[in-house]
């Protein structure tokens, strides 16, 4: 259903309104009231929640009722806090950003020190807007961005983003200039960022994820075969004081002969290590996803 120029400006006021008193509440106070937000949109307007207890069900089959309802309260209580913290970072200084990202910056440097750039696989997972704009402070780096479909918010995010210093590259508007922007991003040894945890659609590869095949994206390993940049893949998780520890791993590139088989190998290592994350703090994770909804 097309979405009006009213109902845009709605949402969009409505949110400009809960982004000045959660400002107004500071951190501690509008995490507190965000739990009990998280919460009534639970049990009153349960967006998405079929869903939601869809897909924890159906990946953790051996976990009870009780189980799978508490990792669902989680997980909206995950998001409320991700809202929360992303429209206080606008009030936060630079310094105090950074602080908040805690990785291993060998593993960064080592592979920079190949000079192809660097791209980096992560996903839905922990606070992801956070932790890229805490990254951004320290490297130069540019994020694969969607669109949103109010244009409105989507204009806002745009402009905090760029005052952030985050360079998004959003392939919805120009996926031709966004190809070249991906490619000049590498050859200039910085670092690429992509989110690669959604359905894919016809165009993906069907590989297993949380017990089922899921349509992959293919763009991540693609790049990295065409370029040469080694890939790493980055998953955080959101710490009780807030701050986000971040988990860096080199995916070794495969050389089979066969590009075809390469992105399927690569894929695989992702889902694989994506699922292993999921599987440790699964509250943390964006259930809200239709993640399987593309069939083979």
């Amino acid at each position: 259903m097309r979405r009006t120029k009213l109902q845009n400006y709605t949402e969009y006021s409505v949110l400009k309104m809960l982004i000045f008193m959660i400002c107004l509440l500071g951190r501690t106070a509008s995490q507190f009231l965000g739990k009990m937000i998280a919460l009534i949109i639970y049990y009153f307007i349960p967006i998405r929640k079929k869903k939601v207890l869809e897909n924890i069900t159906l990946s953790f089959p051996e976990k009870n009722k009780k189980d799978i309802q508490l990792i669902a309260k989680n997980t909206y209580r995950t998001f409320i806090r991700i809202l929360v913290d992303i429209f206080l970072i606008s009030k936060m200084s630079d310094k105090d950003i950074e602080k908040l990202l805690i990785y291993d910056e060998d593993v960064i440097k080592k592979a920079l020190s190949k000079d192809r750039g660097l791209i980096l696989m992560s996903a839905h997972f922990g606070n992801w807007e956070l932790s890229a704009l805490a990254f951004a402070k320290k490297y130069p780096v540019a994020f694969i961005v969607a669109k949103q479909s109010n244009d409105f918010i989507d204009k806002m995010l745009s402009s905090f983003r760029i005052k952030k210093g985050f360079n998004a590259i959003d392939f919805q508007r120009d996926a031709k200039m966004s190809f070249r922007s991906i490619v000049k991003t590498l050859r200039k040894n910085q670092i690429l960022a992509i989110l690669g945890d959604q359905d894919a659609g016809e165009h993906g590869i069907f590989l297993p994820f949380l017990g089922r095949l899921a349509s992959t994206p293919k763009g991540p390993a693609f790049f990295a075969i065409h370029t040469g940049s080694p890939i790493i893949t980055a998953f955080g998780v959101s710490q009780k004081d807030g701050s986000m520890k971040m988990k860096f791993e080199e995916l070794l590139m495969p050389n089979t002969g066969d590009e075809k088989k390469d992105i399927e190998i690569i894929n695989t290592i992702y889902n694989k290590r994506l699922e292993e994350a999921v599987r440790e703090n699964p509250e943390q994770w964006f259930w809200f996803h239709r993640r399987w909804n593309t069939r083979p």
